[in-house]
């Protein structure tokens, strides 16, 4: 699957972005995260994901130092109350095991993810078999996730097959006992 597809996946999850309001502490831009109210130097935290609010609608950004971002190929002046967001990063195992999905088992798990009200991005825990075994010319396992969407915590058993045929089964388990199975076959 191309990375194109594949950030489709992650574009358009919820939960995707940290957001919150900046503000200029001794000469510093310090970004304060809306959840957590924990407080970031912008400068630690501004990547190529970075996004400003603007006239009610979310402009990509890129940070230029001091206290300029560039958007829509003009620069802005930061001022204290703007409204920014950046997208949160995957756990490298979490990351990895996603890229080997095929483009069906991914959307499958997606979806069922999604259903359940949980996003790609409430992954707070992945063990990821598959990076064990790398150079193996047939791979099989089950790979443990954990998923908090504040609300409710879902573990999934993930069981692999990569040899002469694909094979990916997911065993989602929600804290509340409800049970769903899917499985992709190539």
């Amino acid at each position: 699957m191309s990375y194109q597809s594949r950030l489709h996946f992650l574009k358009e999850q919820p939960r995707a972005f940290v957001c919150g309001m900046i503000e200029r502490i001794d000469k510093q831009w310090v970004f304060f995260d809306d959840e957590s109210d924990e407080a970031f130097m912008l400068s630690e935290i501004a990547d190529d994901s970075l996004e400003i609010q603007l006239s009610h609608r979310w402009h990509k950004a890129m940070w230029t130092g001091e206290d300029t971002i560039q958007t829509n190929g003009q620069v802005y002046m930061l001022k204290e109350g703007d409204y920014l967001r950046v997208r949160k990063t995957l756990q490298h195992a979490y990351e990895t095991l996603l890229e080997e999905l095929t483009f069906e088992a991914l959307s499958q798990f997606t979806h069922h993810l999604n259903e359940l009200n949980f996003s790609l991005y409430d992954c707070i825990y992945c063990f990821n078999s598959l990076c064990f075994q790398e150079n193996a010319p047939s791979k099989s396992g089950v790979n443990f996730l954990t998923f908090d969407n504040g609300e409710e915590i879902c573990s999934i058993h993930h069981f692999f097959e990569r040899n002469h045929q694909t094979m990916d089964r997911f065993e989602f388990t929600l804290n509340n006992g409800k049970r769903l199975m899917t499985m992709s076959l190539n």
